[in-house]
């Protein structure tokens, strides 16, 4: 495992021996660009066979491709991945389809029943913006941040995750610490204030009431309608209510470092530190840092590895690594190395005619369920490609 301090990472092994920085050494430039090209002819093939933009790649699962409509929270990941494309080759191709896929969930902007339009609209007209600077798209995510603020509830200072969501009555999820990136945006851009202090009281909420003394994290907290207070904790695809839910982890860290990068607020970078700590000082992390799906579940070491998870944790690491704030920064980035390392070269990319058109595979996505378990998911294709990206552009 990889133990850690605040500010300060230690490398050591689980329980067995030590991880040196040459083991942990840099992917080679010419495998990552191997796999960025195996990227875009996934996905420049499927582009030339599929060609209903209101349906959306979800996952590949016994033999069937999973489509969705907009309106499903996995549904902004594959334009967001088109125009990652089109950053790296310049194709016209991906531009196009980048454009087509992405315009067709404009309407979800107005959605206002779900806390995952950060997911939709972010990484899709997000990307179309920072790559275009076309203000038409920033209007869209202006829009979804109007309506991602009406979920907001003063009097528990939080933003209520899912609407309909059976037995629960005020839901907050981990996740949703991602989907406040659209909030901290339009603050950015509009000089709203109301979308700051949103963003800022879900934060500080989420950190006093889904972590742990460890600082690991709840997948999900209720909160009662009439007190206002907490009335249950757990996780609905984690192994139980006390366990640690990888993805779950990572998204907490994912939030956390982005909300430090857009308010330059000590306290986000602080609980961003601490995250990393428990996730990578973990005893069941394994060495090469592709975490189980759960890291209490009771058939470690056979458990089901999640490579979203990592792929997840990567790309919050390299972020983490480029804060001037960080003590010691390239530990950060040598441990976001040695996870694309890992993805890259223990059988988690797909050869050329697997895995339909998705690159990464072996993501769990929700275990108790039996749902998309051992599967392709566009979500991990989406963080591991945002991963090679950041990774390319730092070491240029």
């Amino acid at each position: 495992m990889i133990l850690a301090t605040l500010g300060i990472i230690v490398f050591s092994c689980r329980n067995t021996r030590e991880l040196t920085f040459e083991e942990l050494r840099s992917p080679d430039s010419i495998v990552i660009d191997t796999v960025l090209e195996l990227f875009a002819e996934k996905y420049r093939d499927f582009i030339g066979q599929h060609h209903d933009t209101t349906l959306f790649p979800r996952s590949y699962e016994n033999g069937k491709l999973n489509m969705v409509s907009s309106g499903d929270w996995t549904s902004g990941f594959f334009p967001g991945i088109l125009w990652y494309l089109y950053e790296y080759t310049g194709e016209d191709d991906f531009l196009w389809a980048a454009r087509s896929w992405t315009n067709s969930l404009k309407k979800e902007s107005y959605n206002t029943s779900t806390h995952d339009i950060g997911f939709i609209i972010n990484s899709s007209f997000g990307q179309a913006y920072r790559l275009t600077k076309d203000d038409s798209y920033k209007e869209v995510m202006d829009t979804a941040a109007w309506s991602l603020a009406s979920r907001f509830n003063d009097h528990i200072g939080c933003i209520k995750s899912l609407d309909f969501f059976e037995g629960y009555n005020f839901p907050v999820l981990i996740d949703n610490m991602v989907n406040l990136e659209v909030l901290y945006k339009a603050w950015r851009w509009n000089h709203n204030n109301n979308f700051y202090r949103i963003a800022n009281e879900h934060a500080l909420k989420t950190m006093e009431m889904l972590f742990r003394p460890d600082f690991s994290a709840y997948q999900i907290i209720d909160f009662d309608l009439n007190s206002f207070e907490p009335d249950y904790k757990g996780a609905f695809q984690g192994y139980s209510d006390s366990s640690s839910w990888a993805r779950g982890q990572a998204w907490g860290l994912y939030g956390f470092v982005m909300a430090f990068r857009e308010t330059e607020d000590r306290v986000f970078l602080d609980q961003s530190i601490r995250i990393t700590s428990y996730i990578l000082g973990n005893q069941n992390m394994p060495d090469d840092c592709i975490p189980y799906w759960d890291f209490q579940t009771p058939d470690i070491p056979d458990a089901k590895r999640d490579a979203s998870a990592a792929a997840i944790l990567a790309s919050a690491l390299i972020d983490l690594s480029t804060f001037p704030e960080v003590q010691q920064p390239e530990h950060y980035l040598v441990i976001a190395e040695h996870i694309i390392k890992s993805l890259t070269a223990q059988g988690y990319v797909a050869g050329r005619t697997e895995n339909q058109n998705f690159v990464l595979k072996h993501n769990v996505g929700n275990m108790p369920g039996r749902i998309e378990v051992d599967v392709p998911m566009i979500y991990g294709d989406y963080y591991f490609l945002e991963a090679l990206m950041k990774y390319k552009s730092l070491k240029r």
